[in-house]
Order: structure tokens, then C-alpha cells, then sequence
């Protein structure tokens, strides 16, 4: 049984009598009241995300004993999902603004991306300078709050991660029991996180390419990296011609779309399979695997709307200073493309935050002694290809007596505890959200 709840909070802090908007929130109750703990507050892994959505997903999978004692409570961060949307009339090519696949024109691509902006800008440039990660880290606080808690504990995936670290940095006092999951590099915020996705999709696509070659019996794709690479280079020229057919339930897709999803698909070990059939399917013209096909259903069977691309646009694209100069982005696509040629030259292009109108309200946060959080604990795998494994030694660098760092070894997978499974992560996560002691020293589990 789900509660669904609003909180009221003022477009700028600065103005508490000013302008507001209501977020939404679904709430879980702790399964057994007398031995509640408190409220755990969640956040999903990308800008524009609804963490209302989260909450059903961790049901199934929460250890028990965290379900029994702590209240599971997700919201919509600002301007998405239930929290007064934000839409701009823009089309489904520019949802995808991040993924955009450019010529080899910086100057057309510029344009285009600075298409994106003003569209957004005419349609809601009152507003968008307000949505920063600060400001919702102002509006965590607010929900602390509304729903009566000295403290508050939290578990952040990726951007989740970033955003509950800068909401401990500003409201650390406030912060209990802290789990930052598959952590982003603190000083990549934004374009270098970007340039980071090229090298490590590289990397990893490189790895699955071998991978795939020593299954070339079932998949068909080639016998050595070098022709499982080339094979899917090949198809995704073609579907930058012309739409391909991979399987149902996804329709016909372009280059950009099929880049996408071998880029999402290669983010954790476990989707390797799926990816490799997929492929098999679209250049041997036969159907996918049903397990493949409903694996794909739910990953994208629910994807970003209207609203959670204006909300990843706005904070990516307002929360830091971008590079101006076109140079910079000329420079970058050319190594890109000698050095990171899959995914590199679209990652190094000009994005939104190049035309961004509106400076920054607030610096980036910065991390460090004066976080009063009184334990951190970051979870990570070995090779994580969206979040590389020095984004959370970084932030524990940052954070050096009050964090804890547990590494899955070995592993690739986005969204760690508790939906990878590993049972030594999953144990020392839970013993810390029961007790809220760190554990002894900094682990790695097989």
C-alpha cells in the first residue's frame, strides 16, 4: 500500500513567500511501526527521472528488515514526472538532445542544440534557472520537514548519488543513515561527465566485443573482437541511412536510437546477452530471444518523457558553466573520433549547456571538511561504464573520515544494491542502514 503525498515548496528559497510548486511523493510505511527507524528518502539515477517510480521497483528487492523499519519515500524532483512538469513542444529527436549523433558540422550541430534551448527558454524561461541540484537538494530539506523528521536517511543512484551528496554537504546536520550507489565523479559536473561516457563506453564495448566474439556459435557475430566490432558498426551505418528492424517491442530504429541502446544495454554484465542477441536478430533478420524481448520491454518500455528531457536539459544544462567557444567542441569530435569513435564524437559535440542563457545562480558545490554528515557509505563496481569506479574514490577522497567505500570486484552494473544481488554488498548495506555504524574498513567482495 503506497501513500501519495504533496509537499509545497517555493520556486527560489530565497523567497519563501514567493512563487511555488508541489511535489509529488509515494510513500511506503515501515512493515512494523514499533521498531520504525525513520524515513528513507530515495532518489533514481538520472535528471528528469520520477523517484515515485523508484519506490515499486525496490519493494520487490529491499532486504526485509530494511522494508520493516524504515518508511520508503520517493519523489519527483522538480518540474518532472508529478512536480509540475515542464513540457516546451519539443520533438521526440530532441528528447534525445544528450544522444544527438552530429555531422562532422560543429557548426550545424551548435545550431541544432541551441534550437533546443531557445525553444525551451520561449516556452519556460521563467523557470529554469530555478531548477538546479542545490535547489532540489533545498527542497529534500523541505520534505524532511513536511514529514516531521529531525533526520532523514538516503539511498541516491547515480545522479541520485550526486544529488544526496550535495544535499549532505549543504544539510549534513540533517543527514542519518547515507548510501550513494553507482557515485558520480564529483568534479565532472557536466561536460566532463560526458567526455568520461566516451572513454568509458570504449572501454567496455571493447570488452563486450570480446565477450562476443568467444560466442560467436550463438550469436553469429563474429569470431574475434575485430569482426563482432565491425559488425556492429556496420549496422548501426545502416540505420543512420535508413531505420532497422531489431525486435519487437521496439519499433524500427535510427543510429542514434540503436547507439542508445547498445550504450544502455553494455552498462551492466548482466544485459550483455540481450545485446548480443539483439544484434544477431537485426543482422541475421530473425526474432530476438523471448527473455531478450521482455528484458527490453522493461527497460524501455517506460522511457523518458516530454518533461524528463526538459528536467535533464535544465539541471545538466544550468547547474555549471559550459564551454563557449566552438573550437573546444571542434578539438574534442576530432579526437573523439579517432580515439572513441562509437559514441565519442556525439558526447564531445556542442549540448545544450553551450547556449545556456542564463548563468549559473549558485558555484558547483564543493565537497570537503565541512560536510557535517556524520557517515557516507558508497557503494560501486569494478567497472561500471556509466559511473567509472574513480567517481566514488573521489568522493571518499573528498570525504576521507566519514566515508566508506564497498567495491563489487569484477562486476559492471549500474544500480548496485540491492538489485545486483551480490550478497556480501547486500549484507554490509542493510547492517548499515540497522545500525547506522560504517562498516570497519573499505571492502571488496568477488
Amino acid at each position: 500500500m503506497l501513500d501519495h503525498l504533496t509537499v509545497t515548496v517555493p520556486l527560489d528559497h530565497a523567497r519563501p513567500d514567493g512563487r511555488t510548486l508541489d511535489l509529488a511523493l509515494v510513500r511506503h510505511p515501515a512493515r512494523s511501526p514499533g521498531q520504525r527507524i525513520g524515513t528513507l528518502l530515495v532518489a533514481p539515477d538520472d535528471p528528469g527521472n520520477p523517484g515515485t517510480h523508484l519506490v515499486p521497483q525496490l519493494l520487490p528487492v529491499l532486504p526485509a528488515e530494511v522494508l520493516d523499519v524504515f518508511d520508503l519515500v520517493g519523489f519527483d524532483h522538480r518540474f518532472s514526472g508529478g512536480s509540475a512538469p515542464l513540457t516546451c513542444g519539443l520533438t521526440p529527436d530532441q528528447w534525445l538532445w544528450i544522444f544527438h549523433t552530429p555531422t562532422a558540422d560543429v557548426d550545424a550541430e551548435a545550431a541544432w542544440q541551441r534550437a533546443v534551448v531557445e525553444r525551451c527558454f520561449d516556452a519556460a524561461g521563467d523557470v529554469l534557472p530555478y531548477l538546479t541540484s542545490r535547489n532540489i537538494a533545498r527542497d529534500i530539506d523541505a520534505i524532511r520537514l513536511a514529514l516531521g523528521e529531525e533526520r532523514l536517511s538516503f539511498l541516491g543512484y547515480s545522479y541520485g548519488s550526486y544529488l544526496g551528496a550535495v544535499w549532505t554537504q549543504m544539510y549534513g546536520r540533517t543527514a542519518d543513515r547515507v548510501v550513494l550507489d553507482s557515485v558520480i565523479d564529483p568534479d565532472s559536473v557536466w561536460r566532463r561527465m560526458f567526455l568520461d561516457y566516451a572513454d568509458s563506453c570504449e572501454v567496455t564495448l571493447h570488452d563486450w566485443a570480446r565477450w562476443a566474439a568467444l560466442r560467436d556459435e550463438h550469436l553469429g557475430l563474429g569470431r574475434t573482437p575485430g569482426a563482432v566490432r565491425a559488425a556492429l558498426d556496420g549496422l548501426v551505418a545502416r540505420a543512420g541511412r535508413e531505420p532497422v528492424v531489431v525486435t519487437a517491442p521496439l519499433p524500427p530504429v535510427d543510429g542514434t536510437m540503436l547507439r542508445l541502446l547498445t550504450m544502455v544495454l553494455l552498462g551492466s554484465d548482466g544485459a550483455w546477452g540481450f545485446l548480443g542477441d539483439l544484434l544477431r536478430a537485426a543482422l541475421h533478420g530473425d526474432d530476438a530471444r523471448e527473455e531478450t524481448r521482455q528484458a527490453l520491454g522493461a527497460m524501455f518500455g517506460r522511457g523518458k518523457d516530454e518533461s524528463g528531457a526538459v528536467a535533464q536539459l535544465g539541471i545538466l544544462g544550468g547547474d555549471a558553466p559550459w564551454p563557449r567557444d566552438l573550437e573546444t567542441y571542434r578539438r574534442d569530435m576530432a579526437e573523439a573520433a579517432a580515439r572513441r569513435p562509437f559514441i565519442g564524437p556525439a558526447m564531445a559535440a556542442p549540448k545544450a549547456g553551450a547556449f545556456w542563457p542564463a548563468a549559473p545562480r549558485e558555484p558547483v558545490t564543493a565537497f570537503g571538511a565541512d560536510n557535517r554528515a556524520e557517515s557516507v557509505l558508497l557503494v560501486r563496481t569494478e567497472r561500471g561504464m556509466f559511473t567509472p569506479p574513480r567517481g566514488a574514490a573521489r568522493l571518499h577522497a573528498l570525504l576521507p573520515h566519514t566515508s566508506r567505500l564497498i567495491t563489487v570486484a569484477g562486476a559492471a552494473h549500474h544500480r548496485v544494491f540491492p538489485f545486483l544481488g551480490d550478497a556480501p554488498t547486500n549484507e554490509a548495506v542493510t547492517a548499515y542502514f540497522l545500525s547506522g555504524k560504517l562498516p570497519d574498513a573499505q571492502r571488496s567482495t568477488p
